[in-house]
C-alpha cells in the first residue's frame, strides 16, 4: 500500500496495492484538489454574504452618479467610491456564500421596487426592477453574456482608465438590465410551466396508481373488516400503543370515541383560554394607564376592578349587601348592579380620561367595555346552552360525574349571565392558607354563636375548631369533588358536618378566614393589583365551570350520535340495548347488581359474540342522569376508560419513595425544560421543521399559507391584544384543535413538572406562606412569553397543513361531478346534525362517504364546515399532536431514569403511516380528483424521507467537491454516536480537497428518525462485508442496531440521569475526560457537580464553568464573545478551547439553528487508538486470568482461552486500523497518525499502520507461575507449544476482513528454517532457558 506523490508534489496514502485502484485514487484526490474550498466556513460566508449584498447595493447606487463623472471628464472618481466600499464591505467566498450575496444584492431591491410599484402595469414593473438592479450592480457582478469571457468584468475594467473604464461599467449595467427584464418576465412562466409539467404529470399517473392502491387498501379493509377485530390476543398493545386504544372491545370505533373526550376536554380548556386571553388584555391596558405618570391612579385602579367584577357577578353583590332579596326583586337590583357597574367603567374610558385609548395607541377592539362585553355574551351563551342541553331531563350526571339535579337548573336560569363561582385560597392551596389571627377568630366566634357551643362544649373553641378544619378540608369542601358539586357551586352551600346546609353568603366572617378570593374585599388602592389578579381568577374559573359541564353533557350527546352513524362508518355498534343484550344470551333486567361503576347499575356478564376465546365481557347500564344514552348498555372498560381511570404509571409508586422518584422526576424536567424552552436553538429547530412536515403531505406550496399560520400562530405572543384582530380564525382553530395552548414538548414537561411537584411538604409549606405565588408572577412575566413562542410554532405546523387541506379539499369538490363522493373521517362532521344527515356508506361498505352535490346543495356554510372538519382531522393525524399520543408512549415519560420526549418519536411514526394510509385511501377512491391528491400527497412523502436528503447531500458533494468515501469515513469512525445514521452534508473542503465541515441535516428534519433504522442495518451491512462477516453475522448486527436506534429515544437515559451516570464513570459518551484519576476526592466532586449543572443548564446561558488548575472558572460563550465583536471590532478570536472563532459562522449558527460539525480527527484518532489499548490490555489480563487459575484446567482451554484473547485483539486493532484508513482517507498525513498512536502508547505502531495483527506475547513471569504447585493451587500444564504455534500462525494476518482461527485451517502453512529458529528463541524467551 504505497505513497504516491502528485505532480504538485503533494504525498497521497492509497489504500490499496492494485495498479489500476492506485491511479483511480491519485486522480480522484488530484480532481477533489483542484475543486478546493474556500479559505474561511460555508456557514461563516453564508452568514456575511446578507450584509456584503446589502453594502454591494448601496456601493452599486452610489458608483451609478461618478460613473457618469468619470465618462463627462474622463476621471477616476469611481475607483475611489469602490475603494472605501471594499474596506468595509465582508470578503464572501465560496458559491454558497456568492449566491446569497447576490439575493441580498439584488433581490432586496427589486422586491422592493415591486411592492412600491404595485400599482402599475406588469411591464412597467418589470422594466423598474431590471433598472433597479442595474442601478445596483457593481464591477464583480458577472452577467450570462460573460460566461465564455476568459477575464471577469472586474479584471478588465482594472485595466481602463477615465472614459474606458466609465463606458465599460455603462455597458455591464445595461447587460444587467436587459437580463433581469427577460428573467423577470420569462422565469414565472418558465417555473410556472414546469410546475404544471410535473403536477400534470403526477395527475395523469395518478389512475394508474388507482387500482394498485386499491389492493392495498382492501387488504388493510380485510383486517380492519374481520368480524374478531373487536377482541384477540393483541387486545394490550392496541389497547397502549395505539391513540384511543384504552376504549376496550370497540376497537373499530377507538379513534373516533377518543375525539369526542378530546374534544369534551378542549372545549373547557378553549372557553377558559378565551376569558383569560381577554382578561389578560384587560390586565395590560390598565396596568399601562396606571403606570408611573399615567391618568389611573391607585384609587381609581381599584374602583376600576371592583365595577368590573360588579359587571361580571352582580348576584354576589346582591346576596353581600341585600341577601333578603328574592324574585323579581332580586332580578331587578342585579340588573340595576350591572349597569350602573358598566356606566363605571365607561365612565373612565375616553380621550383625555383616565383611559385615553388615543394616547396608549390601543385600537377600539381592545376597549375595556368592549372585551367585558364580549366576555359577558360569552357568559350567557354558554349558560344558556348548558340550561338548552338540560331541557326536559330531570336531571343529568357529567363524565366527571357531577349531579345537575332541578335545583341547580332552577339557580342557573334565574342568574343566567349574573353570576360566577366564588372560590376560596383554602381549598386552592389545599389546606395550607393561613388567615390573619384576628380574622380566625373572628370566624371561630361566628361558628360559637351559631351553634351556641358555649352552652354544649366544655371547651367551645376546640370544638369551633374541628368545625372550622372540616368546613375547609379540600376533600369534603363543596367545591371540591362531591355530588352536590354543582349545586354547592351555584349556591356557595355547605356540604358537610354541623354547617350542613347553610349558605356561605350569610356567613362573612367564615367565608373571609376560608379567603375568599373577590376584588369586593379590598379597601386599600395599593392593593388594586392583586384585586385584578382575584378578578381575573374568578371569570376564569366560572368560565371552566360551565363550559366544563356543557362539555361533559355534549360528550354523552356525540358518543350517542358515533354509534348512531356506526354502519354509515363501516363500523360495528359499541352500545347495546337491553334487546342486544338478550340476543346475545343475557337477560338484564332479571340480574342482580355484580358491582357499580360508579352508580351506573345493573351490570351484566355476557358471552363476547366478537371473541375468539369466548370470554365474558360485563356491560354497564347507563342510567337517568347519563343524558343520551339512557337505558344503553356499554362494556365495563369502555366506561372506565370515559371516566378516565385507565393506567397511569405514578400510582404503583410506593409512598416512601415517592418524594424521592419526584425528585429525580423533577431533574429530568429542568434538564428538558432548559435544552429546549430555553435553548434558541431549539426555537430555531421547532420552526425550521414546519416546511418539512408541510412538505411531507404536498402543503409547501401558496395552499399552505405560511405567512398566514405562522402570523396567526404567534399573535399574541408578546402582547394578548395582538390577538383580538385573529379573534375568529384563533376560535376556529381552536374549536377544531389546530391551536393549542401549550406546544407538544411543553405539554409533555408540565404534566411531568405538575406531578413532580405535587402533595411535596416543603412547596406545600411554601405555597401556604404565600412564596410559590410571588415566584408564579416572576414566571408568568420571564418565562410565558417563551413558552408562547415554542408552543406557536407546534400550533404554525399544524396550522399549515389545516390550510393546505382546506385548499386541497376545497378544489376537489368544487372540480367534481355532482355524483362523485367524498370520504368522511371527521368526528365533527358525524356529530354535526345538517352534516350527518348528508352521510352515507360508500361503495366499499367499510366507510362513510358524502355525495358531492348533496353538499354543494345544503349551501355554502355546511360546505366551508365540512372542509373545515375533514381538514382539521387530516392535520391532526398528520402533524405532531400531543393528545394523540398513545397511552403508553405518555406514560413514559414518568419514568425518571430514561427517555427523552418519547412522545415526539412515536408522533412521527403516527404521522408518517397516516400520510402513507390516507395517499393510498385517496389513490384508492372512485373520485379522480382526489386520486390527484393522493398521488401528489404520496411523491411528497417520498420526496420528503428520501428525495430530500439525499438531493441535499447530493448537492453538498457538487458544490464542495467532497466524495461518497470521504463521508462514510468521517461517519464510520470520527463521528458522534448521533452522527452515524445521520444524514451529514458536506459543506467545506480545503486545498486538498478534503471535508473540513459538514451540516447535520438530521438536526433539523423531523423525519430523520424513521430513517435511522434503515441507515443502521445499511451500516452494518457495510461493516459486515468490509471485515468479511457471514451472512448471518451480518443480518443479526442489522436488525440489533436498526431495533436499536427504533428504541433509543424511549430507553436511553434521560438527560439529567446521563449527566449523573457520565459524572460517577469520569468520561462522557464520546470519551472527553470529566475527571483524572489522581483528582483529590473533593476535586473530583466539584468537576462531576459542574458536568451535571452544564449538561442540565439552559443553553442560552451566556456562559459556562469549568474547573482548570486556577480553580473553577466562568467561561464565556463563543456567541457572546461573537456578539461582543460586533461592537468592539476585534478581530482574530480565540476560544477559550484555543480554537479560531468565525464570528460571522457563531452569529449565523445561533440565529439559524444550523451549525457545522468541523471534524476533530487528530483528537477522534487519539481517543480510538486508547480505546483500542485499554481493550487489548483487557483482553490479556483475561487470559492471564485463565492462566492463574487455582484449579486445573484442560490444555484444551488455555489454547482456546489464547486465542479467544487474540481474536478479542484482533477485533479491537481491527477497528483501530479501519480508523486509521479513513483518516487518511479524510487527509490525514502518516506523521500526525503515528504521533497520536504514539501518545495513546500503542504498541507495534509500525505493523498496526501496515494492517497487519501481532497476537499478544505470553508472559513468560505468568506463565512460570501457572506451572507452579502448591498446597492451594494446581500446577498447570500449559501447551506452550500449541501456544507458540497459534501464536505464530496468527502473526502477520491482515487487519482487514476476518479473524483467522489457526486450527480452522485445513492444511497449516509450511515453516522456514527461519521461523523454526524463531520459535525456538520464542520457547527459551517464554521457559527462560538458556
Amino acid at each position: 500500500m504505497p505513497t504516491v506523490t502528485l505532480s504538485d508534489g503533494t504525498n497521497v496514502f492509497i489504500d490499496s496495492n492494485d495498479p489500476e485502484e492506485i491511479k483511480r485514487k491519485a486522480a480522484d484526490f488530484q480532481k477533489r484538489k483542484s475543486r478546493g474550498g474556500s479559505t474561511s466556513s460555508t456557514l461563516g460566508n453564508i452568514g456575511k454574504a446578507p450584509f456584503a449584498g446589502i453594502i454591494g447595493a448601496v456601493q452599486g447606487a452610489a458608483t451609478l452618479p461618478t460613473t457618469g463623472i468619470d465618462l463627462l471628464f474622463n476621471t477616476d472618481s469611481t475607483d475611489k467610491v469602490n475603494e472605501f466600499f471594499e474596506t468595509v464591505k465582508p470578503d464572501v467566498e465560496g458559491t454558497a456564500g456568492k449566491t446569497v450575496e447576490m439575493l441580498f444584492q439584488f433581490g432586496v431591491p427589486g422586491l422592493g421596487t415591486v411592492k412600491a410599484l404595485s400599482g402599475l402595469s406588469k411591464a412597467k414593473q418589470i422594466l423598474a426592477v431590471g433598472a433597479v438592479d442595474a442601478a445596483v450592480a457593481t464591477d464583480n457582478i458577472d452577467t450570462f453574456a460573460d460566461i465564455f469571457d476568459k477575464e471577469s468584468d472586474e479584471e478588465r475594467i482594472k485595466n481602463l482608465q477615465g472614459r474606458e473604464a466609465a463606458a465599460a461599467r455603462f455597458k455591464e449595467r445595461l447587460q444587467v438590465f436587459g437580463e433581469t427584464s427577460a428573467f423577470v418576465y420569462g422565469a414565472p412562466k418558465v417555473l410556472g410551466g414546469a410546475v404544471k409539467l410535473a403536477g400534470g404529470g403526477l395527475d395523469l399517473a395518478a389512475p394508474y396508481f388507482n387500482a394498485l392502491a386499491k389492493g392495498v387498501d382492501n387488504k388493510f379493509g380485510a383486517v380492519a373488516a374481520a368480524e374478531k377485530a373487536d377482541k384477540n390476543s393483541w387486545d394490550w398493545i392496541r389497547k397502549m400503543f395505539t391513540y384511543g386504544g384504552e376504549y376496550q372491545q370497540t376497537a373499530k370505533n377507538n379513534r373516533a370515541i377518543m375525539d369526542v373526550t378530546q374534544a369534551q376536554k378542549g372545549y373547557a380548556v378553549n372557553l377558559a383560554g378565551e376569558i383569560s386571553d381577554n382578561m389578560d388584555k384587560i390586565q395590560r391596558t390598565v396596568l399601562q394607564a396606571a403606570k408611573d405618570g399615567g391618568k389611573l391612579n391607585a384609587n381609581d385602579s381599584l374602583e376600576l376592578v371592583k365595577s368590573i367584577t360588579a359587571y361580571r357577578t352582580p348576584l354576589t353583590v346582591v346576596e353581600r349587601n341585600s341577601p333578603g332579596l328574592t324574585g323579581d326583586a332580586k332580578k331587578a337590583k342585579m340588573k340595576e348592579i350591572q349597569d350602573e357597574a358598566f356606566k363605571k367603567i365607561k365612565s373612565f374610558e375616553g380621550d383625555g380620561n383616565k383611559i385615553d385609548y388615543k394616547e396608549l395607541g390601543i385600537d377600539a377592539d381592545n376597549h375595556l367595555s368592549s372585551i367585558l362585553g364580549k366576555n359577558k355574551e360569552l357568559f350567557s351563551l354558554e349558560q344558556k346552552l348548558l340550561l338548552d342541553l338540560l331541557a326536559g331531563k330531570k336531571g343529568a350526571t357529567t363524565i366527571a360525574n357531577e349531579t345537575l339535579d332541578e335545583a341547580f337548573q332552577k339557580s342557573l336560569k334565574e342568574n343566567i349571565g349574573m353570576y360566577g363561582t366564588t372560590l376560596y385560597r383554602q381549598i386552592l392551596d389545599k389546606g395550607n392558607f393561613k388567615p390573619a389571627p384576628e380574622v380566625y377568630d373572628r370566624a371561630l366566634n361566628k361558628i360559637v354563636e351559631i351553634f351556641e357551643l358555649n352552652k354544649k362544649f366544655d371547651n367551645p373553641r376546640s370544638k369551633a375548631e374541628s368545625i372550622f378544619k372540616e368546613i375547609g378540608n379540600p376533600e369534603t369542601f363543596a367545591v371540591a369533588g362531591s355530588e352536590k358539586t354543582s349545586q354547592g357551586y351555584a349556591n356557595n352551600i355547605i356540604n358537610t358536618g354541623l354547617l350542613k346546609g347553610k349558605k356561605l353568603k350569610n356567613l362573612p366572617e367564615i367565608r373571609e378566614a376560608l379567603g375568599e378570593i373577590t376584588p369586593l374585599n379590598y379597601k386599600k388602592g395599593s392593593e388594586w393589583k392583586t384585586a385584578l389578579e382575584d378578578e381575573s381568577l374568578g371569570a376564569v374559573a366560572t368560565m371552566t365551570k360551565i363550559a366544563t359541564l356543557v362539555g361533559d353533557i355534549k360528550a354523552f350527546d356525540d358518543i350517542k350520535a358515533l354509534n348512531d352513524t356506526a354502519k354509515i362508518r363501516g363500523t360495528t355498534t359499541f352500545l347495546k340495548s337491553s334487546d342486544d343484550l338478550k340476543k346475545l344470551g343475557g337477560e338484564p333486567e332479571a340480574l342482580t347488581n355484580k358491582g357499580e361503576v360508579k352508580g351506573l347499575v345493573p351490570n351484566i356478564e355476557i358471552v363476547d359474540p366478537l371473541s375468539k376465546t369466548g370470554g365474558k365481557v360485563t356491560y354497564v347500564k347507563f342510567g337517568e342522569k347519563q343524558g343520551a344514552l339512557k337505558d344503553m348498555y356499554a362494556p365495563k372498560d369502555f366506561v372506565k376508560a370515559l371516566e378516565e381511570t385507565s393506567f397511569d404509571i405514578t400510582k404503583n409508586v410506593p409512598d416512601i419513595l415517592a418524594n424521592a422518584y419526584k425528585g429525580l422526576l423533577a431533574l429530568k424536567t429542568v434538564g428538558q425544560y432548559n435544552k429546549t424552552l430555553l435553548s434558541f436553538g431549539a426555537h430555531i429547530r421547532n420552526n425550521t421543521s414546519v416546511p418539512v412536515m408541510a412538505m411531507m403531505n404536498g402543503n409547501l406550496g401558496p395552499s399552505g399559507n405560511f405567512v398566514d399560520a405562522f402570523k396567526k400562530s404567534f399573535a399574541g405572543v408578546l402582547d394578548p391584544r395582538g390577538k383580538t384582530k385573529f379573534a375568529e380564525s384563533l376560535k376556529d382553530s381552536k374549536d377544531y384543535g389546530i391551536n393549542v395552548s401549550r406546544g407538544f414538548q411543553l405539554q409533555e414537561i408540565a404534566d411531568v413538572g405538575s406531578y413532580s411537584t405535587q402533595n411535596v411538604p416543603l412547596l406545600e409549606r411554601l405555597k401556604g406562606m404565600g412564596v410559590t405565588a410571588r415566584l408564579q408572577k416572576v414566571r408568568d412575566t420571564a418565562l410565558k412569553p417563551i413558552e408562547r413562542v415554542y408552543t406557536g410554532s407546534d400550533n404554525a405546523a399544524r396550522w399549515v397543513n389545516w390550510n393546505g387541506e382546506q385548499s386541497k379539499l376545497t378544489k376537489v369538490i368544487a372540480n367534481s361531478a355532482d355524483d362523485a363522493v367524498v370520504p368522511v373521517s371527521a368526528v365533527k362532521n358525524f356529530t354535526d346534525p345538517k352534516i350527518r344527515e348528508l352521510i352515507e356508506l360508500g361503495p366499499t361498505g367499510r366507510e362513510a362517504v358524502i355525495n358531492v352535490g348533496k353538499l354543494k346543495a345544503a349551501g355554502d356554510d355546511v360546505v366551508e364546515k365540512f372542509i373545515k372538519g375533514e381538514g382539521a382531522d387530516i392535520a391532526l393525524n398528520v402533524t405532531p399532536t400531543y393528545s394523540r399520543v398513545p397511552e403508553l408512549i405518555k406514560q413514559l415519560k414518568f419514568i425518571p431514569l430514561i427517555g427523552n420526549f418519547t412522545a415526539f418519536p412515536a408522533e412521527i411514526f403516527r404521522n408518517t403511516g397516516n400520510t402513507l394510509q390516507r395517499a393510498i385511501k385517496e389513490l384508492a377512491s372512485t373520485n379522480s380528483e382526489l386520486q390527484k391528491v393522493g398521488m401528489r400527497r404520496l411523491t411528497s412523502a417520498l420526496g420528503t424521507t428520501i428525495g430530500l436528503p439525499v438531493g441535499l447531500v447530493e448537492t453538498g458533494k457538487l458544490l464542495t467537491g467532497a466524495e461518497q468515501e470521504q463521508i462514510d469515513a468521517y461517519k464510520r469512525s470520527f463521528a458522534a454516536p448521533w452522527e452515524k445514521t445521520a444524514t451529514m452534508i458536506p459543506t467545506e473542503t480545503d486545498a486538498s480537497g478534503n471535508v473540513t465541515g459538514f451540516i447535520n441535516y438530521s438536526y433539523t428534519n423531523p423525519y430523520d428518525f424513521l430513517q435511522r433504522p434503515v441507515k443502521a442495518v445499511f451500516n452494518a451491512i457495510s461493516e459486515g462485508n468490509r471485515n468479511e462477516a457471514s451472512l448471518m453475522s451480518i443480518a443479526a448486527n442489522s436488525t440489533a442496531d436498526a431495533i436499536g436506534e427504533m428504541a433509543d429515544p424511549f430507553v436511553s437515559p434521560s438527560l439529567g440521569f446521563n449527566a449523573i451516570l457520565e459524572a460517577k464513570e469520569g468520561r462522557t459518551s464520546t470519551g472527553k475526560t470529566i475527571y483524572n484519576e489522581a483528582d483529590m476526592l473533593g476535586e473530583k466532586s466539584i468537576k462531576q457537580f459542574i458536568h451535571v449543572f452544564n449538561s442540565i443548564a439552559p443553553t442560552s446561558l451566556p456562559v459556562t464553568f469549568q474547573v482548570d488548575a486556577d480553580g473553577t472558572q466562568i467561561v464565556q460563550k463563543d456567541f457572546i464573545t461573537a456578539v461582543a465583536a460586533l461592537a468592539t471590532g476585534e478581530k482574530d478570536l480565540i476560544s477559550p478551547k484555543g480554537k479560531p472563532i468565525d464570528v460571522a459562522e457563531t452569529l449565523t449558527a445561533a440565529f439559524t439553528g444550523v451549525k457545522t460539525v468541523r471534524p476533530q480527527l487528530e483528537k477522534s484518532l487519539y481517543y480510538k487508538a486508547a480505546e483500542s489499548k485499554r481493550a487489548i490490555r483487557e483482553t490479556t489480563n483475561e487470559f492471564n486470568r485463565l492462566l492463574r487459575s487455582n484449579s486445573r484446567r484442560d490444555a484444551e482451554d488455555f489454547l482456546q482461552g489464547y486465542i479467544n484473547t487474540n481474536e478479542d485483539r484482533y477485533n479491537s486493532l481491527r477497528t483501530l486500523y479501519t480508523a486509521i484508513e479513513d483518516a487518511r482517507t479524510l487527509g490525514l498525513e502518516e506523521y500526525e497518525i503515528r504521533e497520536q498512536l504514539k501518545i495513546a502508547k500503542v504498541a507495534n505502531r509500525d505493523q498496526v499502520m501496515l494492517g497487519l495483527f501481532r497476537p499478544s506475547e505470553i508472559n513468560p513471569d505468568v506463565l512460570a507461575f501457572s506451572r507452579q504447585q502448591t498446597p492451594n493451587k494446581a500446577g498447570q500444564v500449559v501447551p506452550v507449544g500449541d501456544l507458540l504455534e497459534a501464536q505464530m500462525d496468527l502473526t502477520g494476518q491482515s487487519l482487514q476482513g476476518q479473524f483467522s482461527d489457526p486450527r480452522s485451517q485445513p492444511t497449516p502453512p509450511p515453516i522456514s528454517r527461519a521461523s523454526d529458529v524463531l520459535r525456538e528463541e520464542e520457547m527459551k524467551k517464554i521457559l527462560g532457558t538458556p
